[in-house]
């Protein structure tokens, strides 16, 4: 019973009191027996008829809480929808409030504890509840108990997503779509947002997390919302945003196997009452996980690391309608890496017949003994410099929020590894081994989102991105990088336009239709003046009804496309395209949010249909120039693909001790009509090659297991005066798949298990924070991606170019938090 019932019942017994002795005073008889009864029969009557009023009341009262919560929550899932980045944790959200998932119950900590249901309100809101689209967030405690650093480890938290890499670029997969090409003029087929902006390649995609808010995974097309590239799906990666509320500073420092060291800190100074500043930094080292024997200790040593960054992010708010704020990044890297396309050769089809290990090694050259154990006398390199500038305005204009945002970043990379991949072959010259690029781009984005109260809402907005690449082959002379003199220095220009709207109307509290369209025009133009480009129109429509109170269900439409592009490079062979048109997918969905036992358990489930139509290839040809050792990769379109799906994610915090999360997902991914060009060597694969051509029916898609399952279970147990102390353990099962679009053995990952330990050490007023952990404790070796060619070497056979995951791995970990 809240204050206002209690204040009405108060007025009502004093009311009473009054009543009676008024009734008393006129002169009835109190001896009088018929008197009594009939003074007696009107208190009764009356007190009937005012706990009526009070039910009454009551009814009313939660009525209009529920009338508030819902267009709150409406106008905050509008908002929410309707823009990449997204809003940040305040001082007073009871998220802060938590440790590893828990409320803090701890007696020298001077804010009150939370509830287990109060927390899971908050990282499950109605708001994000009642969107029709399966979304995976991840707050600071999800980041800190799965140590997610970068890209990598987000997939073991997230359903029928997988995570590849080939040398310094990330090969994402979500719901059967995958990454096949990288580099500086490919399109990813997941779009990345980094606080509203957009991550261009998939080199970047690789940049830490530093000081994050959270992460949010769309899994399934966004093209309406999110425009090009979000085919497979989108990731947002938003960050802390300058605190005007006081000075908060952290520090984190780690240290792990292979020398790792790693130092996080992060200082945040309000300079005036409407001007706040944020900094975060990283410094992150390790010596390479994979060791080569050519020369003692690890300088060598590939998969190593060396990485700064730096963000600054200036925020003015000069009233509560308006803010501005200026966000500038910085990152550097420089290390040996592992090479563009993989590091090792694992085997080869020869005369139709697979060999295992590197089958054109040059003569006295060491055989690799394992994947973390090589031979390279030729030094990789990997390096990269990123420079990020954004302006981002947020404005209530009264019937609308206006969002908008102008960004400028630079990008540079160079990339070398040694391409005889063995310790033969001439350690100082090579004709092909690297490549070298850089990309500038500008972008920006304007929206208006309505904020006005009632049954329906709109948001409508313009986006466009100016984008040139340049890159070319690099060559050794003598220990130094060279443009051949055969390579023509490419260089590609992307133009990008879209207009977007979107609009939703509730018939009734529970039953609300929602739908948008999008127009885009891409175009990109070559060195030479080739140019070529790409419109249309995208749409969705989403049905959403609430069952009750603890249950959303929703029934969604949605489309999305991958733009065509160009093929260049030097001297084209007959027979690969010049151009490839744009992937298109539309996408069928059905999902069940629900929060269950008392508010303590979130388990959310999915289906989806995806049709896949005008899927690229990656294909492979030698250069046709004397003299040259080169290869070049192209796409062109191969045909169509279709999977479908059932998803779960559970996150249950049974009590005040335990906090259990968990995902499951079910695939089946097939290409169907998808042809690629026939590789020599591999013979007759089961009915699959046809003269020139090799169909891949019937084949699933790359990093797309039918089953896949992730766990993590924590206890937290109370210390007292000591603090609390927290083991926790985390599991990922991953069914049998293939690491390249041809199911062929060379390429097959068999079905495996990795499990993590943690235990996390928080002393009183969680300020200060240990963590020790052990992950890969089964020491899988994990295939993530292969790539298979006909090497310059010896053309007519087909090798496999392997990537593997990281091996068993172990650390330590201290924080400190102002």
């Amino acid at each position: 019973m809240n204050s206002s019932t209690r204040l009405f019942l108060g007025f009502l017994i004093a009311g009473l009191f009054i009543h009676f002795a008024q009734a008393d005073e006129t002169g009835q008889d109190p001896d009088s027996i018929e008197g009594s009864k009939a003074h007696i029969q009107t208190l009764q009557d009356e007190l009937k008829a005012a706990k009526q009023r009070v039910a009454e009341l009551e009814t009313e009262l939660v009525k209009a809480q529920k009338t508030i919560e819902q267009m709150e929550d409406k106008n905050a899932a509008h908002i929410a929808a309707s823009a990449p980045q997204g809003t940040t944790s305040t001082p007073d959200d009871p998220l802060m409030r938590t440790v590893r998932g828990q409320p803090l119950y701890d007696d020298t900590n001077p804010q009150l504890p939370v509830e287990q249901k109060t927390v899971l309100a908050e990282k499950f809101p109605a708001a994000t509840q009642g969107q029709p689209v399966a979304m995976t967030r991840l707050f600071e405690d999800d980041l800190v108990r799965s140590r997610i650093r970068h890209i990598d480890r987000i997939a073991d938290q997230v359903p029928n997503m997988q995570y590849g890499q080939s040398g310094n670029e990330a090969r994402i997969a979500i719901r059967g779509t995958r990454t096949n090409r990288t580099g500086a003029e490919a399109d990813p087929v997941v779009a990345i947002f980094e606080d509203g902006v957009t991550v261009a390649t998939t080199t970047q995609a690789l940049e830490p997390y530093v000081d994050i808010n959270r992460i949010e995974v769309l899994r399934g097309p966004q093209g309406v919302m999110y425009g090009r590239n979000a085919f497979g799906g989108a990731i947002n990666i938003i960050s802390n945003e300058p605190d005007p509320s006081g000075w908060d500073a952290a520090f984190e420092g780690e240290f792990g196997y292979a020398d790792g060291t790693r130092f996080d800190a992060m200082l945040n100074v309000p300079l005036t009452k409407t001007v706040t500043t944020r900094f975060a930094a990283r410094y992150d080292m390790h010596s390479g996980y994979v060791n080569n024997r050519v020369l003692d200790g690890d300088a060598d040593d590939l998969r190593d690391r060396k990485q700064q960054f730096v963000r600054w992010m200036t925020k003015w708010q000069p009233t509560d309608t308006f803010d501005l704020m200026v966000n500038l990044v910085s990152y550097d890297q420089n290390q040996t890496g592992s090479g563009m396309w993989g590091y090792q050769q694992v085997g080869a089809y020869v005369n139709g017949e697979y060999l295992s290990g590197h089958q054109f090694a040059p003569d006295g050259a060491q055989p690799d003994i394992e994947p973390l154990i090589v031979s390279r006398n030729f030094a990789s390199l990997e390096d990269q410099e990123n420079l990020s500038g954004t302006i981002k305005v947020n404005w209530d204009i009264g019937f609308a929020d206006l969002q908008a945002f102008i960004n400028k970043s630079t990008f540079e990379n160079q990339q070398v590894f040694d391409s005889d991949y063995s310790d033969g072959g001439d350690p100082r010259n090579s004709d092909f081994n690297g490549w070298k690029s850089n990309r500038d781009t500008w972008s920006g984005e304007l929206r208006l989102v309505s904020n006005e109260q009632g049954r329906f809402d709109w948001m409508a907005g313009v986006y466009w991105m100016d984008m040139e690449s340049r890159w070319h082959w690099l060559e050794t002379v003598d220990g130094l990088f060279y443009r051949p003199d055969w390579d023509a220095r490419g260089r590609y220009k992307t133009d990008s336009t879209s207009v977007f709207a979107s609009v939703g109307y509730e018939f009734t509290d529970d039953l609300r239709l929602a739908g948008g369209l999008r127009w885009y025009d891409d175009s990109k133009t070559l060195r030479t003046g080739s140019s070529d480009s790409w419109n249309g129109v995208l749409w969705n429509a989403a049905l959403s009804y609430k069952i009750n109170d603890d249950m959303d269900s929703y029934f969604s439409v949605s489309t999305g496309y991958r733009p065509g592009g160009i093929n260049e490079n030097p001297g084209i062979p007959t027979g690969v395209p010049l151009n490839y048109d744009s992937e298109t997918v539309t996408a069928y969905e059905i999902g069940l949010k629900s929060t269950l036992v008392d508010n303590t358990l979130v388990m959310n489930l999915s289906a989806f249909y995806n049709d896949y139509k005008d899927i690229q290839a990656q294909s492979w040809r030698i250069l046709p120039l004397p003299g040259t050792a080169g290869l070049m990769d192209y796409l062109d379109t191969a045909g169509d693909m279709e999977s479908k799906g059932v998803e779960a994610e559970i996150q249950w915090l049974p009590g005040s001790h335990w906090n259990i999360s968990a995902n499951l997902a079910w695939l089946d991914a097939k290409f169907k009509n998808y042809e690629v060009p026939a590789l020599a060597g591999l013979g007759d694969i089961e009915g699959h090659t046809m003269g020139d051509t090799l169909s891949l029916d019937g084949w699933r898609p790359k990093l797309s297991p039918e089953w896949s399952f992730g766990l993590q279970a924590s206890y937290v147990f109370d210390l007292k005066r000591s603090g609390r102390l927290t083991p926790m353990l985390q599991t990922t099962y991953v069914g049998e798949h293939y690491a390249n679009d041809l199911n062929l053995e060379g390429a097959r990952q068999g079905s495996q298990t990795k499990t993590d330990f943690r235990l996390f050490w928080d002393l009183p007023g969680n300020k200060i924070n240990f963590q020790f952990y052990v992950e890969n404790i089964e020491e899988a070796d994990t295939l993530n991606n292969v790539m298979i060619y006909n090497p310059e070497e010896q053309p007519d056979i087909a090798t496999f170019l392997a990537n593997w995951g990281d091996p068993m791995t172990y650390g330590f970990l201290m924080s400190y938090r102002w």
